[in-house]
């Protein structure tokens, strides 16, 4: 009995497995139809936010587009105020400056023949004066133009004779520093010829001397052969001589 209770134990397993297989196999699917579920629920969601949001936006560009509308005819209405103001102010003065010239007129048909003469005297007494002051300041400004012109001749030759004397100058400069080194060459020259001569005047002593010792060379050259000759003719006088001392050199003429 046992034994047959535990071969349907073991039967049974299989069962419970597929059972279980299903049972989480069906909860899957239940997971996944409740996902799909909320997904479209938060697509429906994301859907409505969005047709919110462009509501909003709508309404705010609807509502700058009043504002603005509103401003542009504000400041219309304000331009309008100001261009009456302005007609206003401007027909005011017209107004006032048509009072003062009437007035004006008023003034000048009121006033009598001898203050109106009065007035003409008085004019033309001031146009003269004009005159003669522009006549005045013309003159001057002819005779500081002249005066100009004359100092600026003077001045021109000024600057000249300066030139002159400054060329007249130069040249003499140029001229003295020609003769100074001329004068320098001068005694340059002197200088060496001086030292030439002196050279010059010690050579000549030199060949004096030379050709004074020459003359006592040929002299005694002279003394010899004819000593040789009277030793070689057999007279015993030439043969002392021979062995005699040279004699001494002549000293040149200074």
């Amino acid at each position: 009995m046992e034994s047959k209770d535990s071969l349907q134990s073991f039967d049974n397993d299989p069962i419970e497995d597929h059972r279980k297989f299903v049972e989480a196999k069906n909860m899957r699917k239940q997971a996944e139809e409740d996902a799909k579920l909320l997904f479209n629920r938060i697509a429906l969601l994301k859907q409505e936010e969005a047709k919110a949001i462009r509501s909003i936006e709508e309404t705010r560009k609807r509502a700058r587009e009043i504002m603005e509308v509103r401003a542009r005819n504000l400041e219309n209405q304000k331009k309008k105020e100001e261009l009456k103001q302005a007609k206003e102010e401007e027909e005011k003065e017209k107004a006032s400056h048509y009072r003062a010239e009437k007035e004006r007129l008023k003034s000048a048909r009121s006033m009598t023949r001898e203050e109106m003469l009065g007035k003409l005297k008085a004019e033309v007494q001031q146009i003269k004066q004009s005159k003669q002051e522009s006549k005045s300041i013309r003159e001057k400004q002819r005779q500081e133009e002249l005066n100009q012109k004359s100092d600026a001749a003077n001045q021109i030759k000024r600057e000249q004779k300066e030139a002159e004397r400054r060329k007249k100058e130069k040249e003499l400069q140029r001229k003295e520093k020609a003769r100074i080194e001329l004068q320098r060459k001068i005694e340059e020259e002197n200088k060496i010829r001086a030292e030439k001569e002196a050279e010059i005047a010690r050579m000549e002593q030199e060949e004096l001397e030379l050709i004074q010792r020459l003359q006592n060379s040929q002299i005694l050259q002279k003394s010899v052969y004819d000593q040789l000759e009277q030793a070689l003719s057999g007279n015993p006088d030439s043969v002392a001589f021979l062995t005699a001392p040279s004699l001494p050199e002549t000293n040149a003429i200074k």
